[in-house]
């Protein structure tokens, strides 16, 4: 592993210049399982066509995009989503870990709910911050993007979300608890620490008054494991 990376954190110019691809391509070179330009837009295309009216247009966030949203919006909800919840259920070997030591990070996975945010897009401006989030979530091809019924305090609103794709050979299937626990705590890749992942997006979530028993119980876990190997 190596500890002296510097991270390329998430942010509107490192989308737009397209650091982490070209980071991703010139470590795995034909290995690399990374979407073009093309492959993104037709992507994008396909659940919001360019001639869309975009009047009210949603985004829902589960996961870093509620600690660090980066979207262009001008209205934001907590919303609830049935039918998936949050969890780390996707291997990455290039934000938050390597290939020789993949982290994990969030997704929605099938079965039960998950409280978010909800983010109304300027409709001025959507197609390009969707091109731009496609740039962030569609990297990797892992999700599928889907639209749902979002159920906030000003009604049901629908919003595109980010499921994951259980046939990608990214997804993690369910396992042990400690087994979690051990890769949140020491993976790391481009973007950083997969622990900072786990405690940024928590800081996040409580800030919108949003309470994750499991992912509390994840990060008290984290912090007693890192507490003890210090």
């Amino acid at each position: 592993m190596n500890r002296k990376l510097a991270p390329t954190p998430i942010t509107r110019e490192t989308l737009e210049d397209w650091s982490v691809a070209a980071m991703a391509r010139e470590r795995d070179g034909p290995e690399a399982t990374i979407a073009s330009e093309d492959q993104l837009l037709q992507s994008r295309r396909n659940m919001v066509p360019d001639e869309s009216d975009c009047q009210d247009l949603w985004v829902f966030g589960y996961g870093s995009l509620i600690s660090n949203p980066v979207i262009a919006h001008n209205h934001c909800l907590t919303a609830q989503i049935h039918g998936y919840h949050r969890r780390f259920c996707l291997w990455t070997k290039i934000g938050r870990g390597t290939p020789e030591f993949p982290g994990l990070v969030l997704s929605l996975d099938y079965g039960g709910s998950c409280v978010g945010v909800a983010y109304r897009l300027e409709p001025d401006t959507a197609i390009a911050e969707l091109d731009l989030l496609w740039r962030r979530e569609m990297l990797t091809l892992a999700y599928n993007a889907r639209w749902l019924h979002l159920h906030t305090p000003e009604g049901i609103k629908r919003g595109l979300a980010f499921v994951v794709k259980r046939e990608s050979p990214a997804y993690a299937p369910p396992m042990r608890f400690e087994d979690t626990v051990k890769t949140v705590a020491t993976a790391i890749g481009f973007n950083g620490r997969c622990y900072d992942y786990l405690f940024d997006t928590l800081a996040g979530i409580k800030e919108h008054g949003i309470h994750d028993a499991m992912m509390e119980k994840l990060a008290n876990a984290v912090s007693q494991r890192l507490a003890s190997t210090e």
